[in-house]
């Protein structure tokens, strides 16, 4: 009799056990139409916008900086004398497809309001094969000029949509037409083509090297209304995520970290190569 109880309670505890693994192997299952998460591992490459968002609650803290260039040689120690161009800015998400932001730039003493919204998401099955952005920027330039200026002469805007694809866990590219607008502009000689509206093409995209590090790249060209002087934005980023932080050091050409000066004024050629070094630093804090 004894040995029956045994058997019977070893033969329960067999079975209660399997249905515990199935239950947590049914649990784990990927949900093949559920979105593709972490194809980059920040909201940004160097200055230009990615696909991925904030899910919701999350805010994201960014102190982005950037030097001199580095042609100046051992006079300038690479553009490391000259001072940095700094950035601050945070972001949160809202919901997991709707985030905001804000942030300020030392240049011009620019502040800006940030708007993304995920319209389409790729999905793990690929039932659908791209993810669409949606992003508008509106920058103030608060500096004080010597020239008189009111509030709506100092405003400037972005709009754009990023749509990207990624191809594998370790390569993601994307694309993102935009438009920048300036209320105001300043020809400083009669030969200089300055332009209101701007409108522009980034592309960009990552490679893996391993779960927390990565190389990637921006590049935004004018495609039309192309001012005087101006040059296309180009950055190399290495990337490397920390489980608590992504670091982006980089080199880029560009002085600014808002898409609407990138396309607009830039004035170095990155093919000549001349550039800049810099480095971001990302934190991402879960408030929900």
């Amino acid at each position: 009799m004894n040995k029956i109880v045994v058997i019977s309670l070893c033969i329960s505890i067999h079975l209660l056990s399997v249905s515990s693994v199935d239950a947590q192997m049914k649990r784990t299952r990927a949900n093949p139409n559920a979105p593709i998460q972490d194809a980059y591992f920040a909201t940004n490459i160097a200055g230009l916008s990615t696909t991925q968002l904030l899910a919701k609650g999350d805010l994201n803290s960014m102190i982005m900086h950037n030097f001199g260039t580095v042609s100046g040689g051992i006079d300038t120690f690479f553009g490391l004398d000259e001072g940095a161009a700094v950035r601050i800015a945070f972001g949160y998400g809202l919901t997991d497809k709707l985030n905001i932001g804000i942030g300020r730039t030392s240049r011009e003493d620019n502040i800006d309001f940030t708007m993304r919204y995920g319209l389409i998401q790729q999905t793990i099955s690929n039932s659908t094969p791209l993810s669409v952005v949606l992003k508008t920027n509106m920058g103030i330039r608060t500096q004080k000029e010597s020239y008189s200026l009111n509030f709506t002469e100092r405003l400037n805007y972005l709009g754009s949509f990023t749509i990207g694809r990624t191809f594998s866990e370790n390569v993601s590219l994307f694309t993102t037409p935009m438009v920048a607008h300036f209320n105001t502009v300043v020809r400083e000689d009669d030969n200089s083509d300055l332009y209101n509206t701007t409108v522009g093409l980034g592309i960009g995209g990552v490679i893996k090297l391993s779960e927390r590090k990565a190389i990637s790249f921006e590049f935004i060209p004018p495609v039309y209304n192309k001012w005087s002087g101006t040059q296309a934005h180009g950055a190399i980023v290495y990337e490397i995520e920390t489980g608590g932080h992504v670091f982006q050091m980089f080199f880029m050409s560009g002085r600014w970290f808002t898409e609407q000066h990138l396309l607009t004024r830039t004035t170095t050629n990155i093919f000549e190569p001349d550039f800049r070094f810099g480095f971001n630093v990302n934190r991402v804090f879960g408030l929900l």
